[in-house]
This record gives structure tokens, C-alpha cells and sequence, in this order.
């Protein structure tokens, strides 16, 4: 695993001036203020999440800023089914025709509990939305990376230490597994000419899912996403053999 602070992005050259970006969890918090700013940097962004109205609202962000208007994919990762996968690559081929970047950043908290206290129902919920709709992107989107100039894939990872605390339960378990997901995809897709794949860690940030977790934090002690949403455009412009399936921790932001 690599530290990646703030000031060290000496190999690092935004350039997705006219990429295609697709961002899943792109409705709220870090997937929201990635969607900004990819879309500053000259992307057409394809926001992908559950809530309708927040979508719109990202929408009108990006056109008052006078950034190109983003295409909206309003989609429930807990019950999408293969065939609606299949459906929203066709779209973007038949729209775009090419997908630079795919980011993975939707997640599902669930319960913190005891394993053994956690609902059955809820926790194959949290792993449809956290691992399955994944693999399902990662199996309908691959020829169209492959095809284009940056196909560049980035998970959301969270820190070791989490994946085995006490009463994480499904969300500690299902990004466990995705941390597994992404490494089999990198060894997979190792060669120069094909996708490259890149895990991040945020810090500690300032977002529902955090204030969920921790409801009694100073939530002033947070990142703000927009910080973290700058890190994450860095590290998709990076070469692939500066990062292919590395996993970097952006730090510093205490």
C-alpha cells in the first residue's frame, strides 16, 4: 500500500478533457464532489445513483459552472438486476460510444452489530450494492474501457484496520471482499495496452454514511469531499505503470 499525500502528485496530469467518467454513489458526498470536478477538468460525466432529486441538483451544479452537462442514471444498486447492467453499457456506447474512467464509489453502511445479531436480509442487501454491482460493472464496462484512451478503473477501499473491527459487520466484510475483487481484476487486466486499476482509501470524511457511523464525531475534524474529490482526479491521470493495481491512502488532511 502507498501513502499518498496531498502535495505529492509529481506524476500526476489531469487531463480527462473530454473523457467519458462514469461515477456510481455520484448523487452525495465524495462521489458528488468527484463528479464536480471531473466534470471541471473538461469530462462528460455519467452520475449514477438512487436518489433522483440529488441528481438533479449535481446537475445543475455542473451547467451553472458552465461545465458540459452530465448524463444521469438514476439506478437502485440493491435491486438492479444483470439485464438493467447490460442495458446502461448499451447506453453509453449508443451515447458515447467510449467510457475513459469507471469509478466505483457507491456503498451501502447497513448496521454496525454483532455478526451473529445481523440480519440475514439486510446484510445480502449491503453486498448487492457493495460487491455484486461491481462485478456486474466490471463485466458489462470492460470492452468499452479497453477501447478507450484512459480505461482507468478506481475502487473505494476502506483501511485494513476496519475490514476486521468489531460490529462492521457486512460493511467491513463486503469491502473486504472488494478489496479482493480489485486486485483479481488488476492481475487480470495487467497489460500495458489494457484497463488500469487503482484502489483509494479516503480519510476520514465528511459525508452521510460517516455521520451514520459516527454520530457523535466533531464532524469539523473531517475532510470536506471537494478535497478528497481533487486526489481522486490526480490519481486517474497517473500512468498505468506508475499505478496499476496499487492502493493508495490519501492522508494529511487532519
Amino acid at each position: 500500500m502507498k501513502n499518498k499525500d496531498t502535495k505529492d502528485a509529481a506524476n500526476a496530469t489531469p487531463t480527462l478533457d473530454g473523457a467519458v467518467v462514469f461515477i456510481t454513489g455520484a448523487s452525495k458526498g465524495i462521489g458528488y464532489a468527484v463528479a464536480l470536478k471531473c466534470a471541471q477538468e473538461g469530462a462528460t460525466v455519467v452520475a449514477c445513483g438512487r436518489d433522483v432529486t440529488s441528481l438533479q441538483l449535481l446537475s445543475d451544479a455542473i451547467v451553472k459552472k458552465g461545465y458540459s452537462r452530465p448524463s444521469l442514471l438514476p439506478i437502485n444498486l440493491a435491486n438492479a438486476s444483470a439485464e438493467d447492467y447490460k442495458n446502461v453499457a448499451s447506453h453509453v456506447r449508443e451515447q458515447f460510444g467510449k467510457l475513459d474512467v469507471l469509478i466505483l464509489n457507491a456503498a451501502m453502511l447497513g448496521e454496525l452489530t454483532p455478526v451473529v445479531n445481523y440480519s440475514s436480509t439486510l446484510w445480502k442487501e449491503v453486498f448487492q450494492v457493495n460487491v455484486h454491482s461491481n462485478l456486474l460493472m466490471l463485466k458489462e464496462f470492460r470492452q468499452l474501457l479497453i477501447e478507450s484512451k484512459l480505461k482507468s478503473v478506481l475502487f473505494t477501499l476502506e483501511s485494513e484496520q476496519l475490514l476486521k473491527a468489531a460490529h462492521w459487520g457486512a460493511y467491513g466484510s463486503s469491502k473486504a471482499a472488494l478489496r479482493s475483487v480489485m486486485g483479481m481484476f488488476a492481475s487480470e487486466n495487467s497489460a500495458v495496452d489494457q484497463i488500469n486499476v487503482i484502489g483509494v482509501i479516503p480519510p476520514p470524511t465528511k459525508t452521510n454514511i460517516r455521520a451514520t457511523a459516527y454520530p457523535a464525531e466533531d464532524q469539523s475534524s473531517l475532510a470536506k469531499p471537494d478535497e478528497i474529490a481533487k486526489e481522486y482526479v490526480q490519481l486517474l491521470t497517473l500512468k498505468n505503470t506508475a499505478c496499476h493495481g496499487e492502493i493508495f491512502e490519501i492522508k494529511n488532511f487532519s
